[in-house]
Formats: C-alpha cells, structure tokens, sequence
C-alpha cells in the first residue's frame, strides 16, 4: 500500500477550502466522480450515500469520512458537484462528503500522482462515434449500462472523462489500505464490513 497524497486547498462542493490535514484521524472512502457521467459514477454515489445514511447515528459516523475528486475541474465545478450529489440522494451541506476540485494541475497532481488513478478527456469527434461509448469502451464498462444523469442531460456536453473505476479506503493514519477495482461493484454492507474491519471492528 501507499501513503495517501497530501494537499492543501482544494474546494469541496460548497466552494470551502479543505485540505488533506481535515480528515487526520478519520478513515476515507475515497472515489472518484464525472459529474456528467450516465455510467457507474451515479451507481457509485448511489451506493455511498447509502453507505453514509447507515454510518449516521452509530459511533462510527465521526471516524469515516466520505471523499470524491472532481476528474473534470476544467468543465465542472462545485455548481455542478452539488447537484450531482443532490440528484443520487445526498445533502450536499452534510459534512460528512466532501466532493473535491482544484485547477487542472492541483487535481492531476493528487488523483493521477498521488492516488495512481488515470483520466482523460475524450472528445466527440463528430464522426459518428459515439464518444462516451468509446470512453467506457476504456474504462472497462458496459457501454450498455446506462444510468439517468439529468445533470448530464441538461448540459449536453461533447466530451466524456475516462478514469479508472476505483474506490480506496484510507486508514486514520493517511495510508491506503484497501483498493477496490470495481467501484460500482461494492455495496454498502461491504464497505461496513472493510471500514469496521480497519478500525478493528468497532461498530
């Protein structure tokens, strides 16, 4: 495993400042979202608020931490990240998710060099290839998996980001623990299990 990046002053969904020193002490659950996405962003997001519905109300809900990373800072922003949360279930004024973004170069910095998670942005070339298609052809999805996203809807944008579909569990010490290679895959009662496991079973 590998220590998780450090970082200073990325910009969570409410347009607050946040740096990496906020979750010290805390396990993170860490994944990383398209807001315009139609694929496993919204499974992944779905999942996750249910994750955190559950950690609600328990001992266990002040020691986890929810944290996504924008992977398309230059086309979206926290505008964009709340309602994205918004759509699949979540307040975007708990603090207990912080949805994450920075200038292209803080987030590459973290998500590509810090995390080892790939992304890029793929145009729609106007050729009849269906782009967003291609890009899961990529990510490693079914192109015919396709989940309403009326953010992606209303915003009709002609490009689609590929990333590897990744979630981590970092532990109170900032160290990734646990790399989960399909993200849209874990459900909620696996990911109590992993968390109560780190924290040596605590419930």
């Amino acid at each position: 495993m590998f220590d998780a990046p450090h970082y200073q002053q990325l910009i969570n969904q409410n347009g607050v400042r946040v740096s990496s020193d906020a979750f010290r002490g805390k396990v993170q659950v860490v994944t990383f979202l398209f807001p315009y996405c139609n694929t496993y962003c919204p499974v992944v997001a779905t999942h996750l608020v249910g994750f955190a519905n559950m950690l609600a109300g328990t001992p266990l809900a002040g020691r986890v931490e929810v944290v996504a990373f924008d992977v398309d800072p230059g086309g979206t922003g926290p505008r964009q990240m709340r309602a994205f949360l918004h759509e699949y279930g979540w307040n975007p004024d708990r603090p207990d998710w912080q949805y994450l973004t920075g200038t292209p170069a803080q987030i590459r910095r973290v998500v590509t060099q810090g995390y080892h998670v790939d992304y890029q942005k793929v145009v729609d070339s106007g050729s009849g290839d269906d782009a967003p298609s291609a890009a899961l052809a990529v990510a490693g999805s079914d192109p015919q998996a396709i989940v309403a996203n009326p953010l992606a809807d209303q915003a009709h944008v002609d490009y689609d980001i590929t990333h590897e579909d990744v979630m981590m569990l970092v532990d109170a010490q900032g160290r990734v623990r646990r790399i989960y290679d399909q993200a849209d895959a874990v459900g909620k009662m696996r990911l109590l299990a992993d968390v109560r496991a780190l924290l040596g079973g605590a419930r």
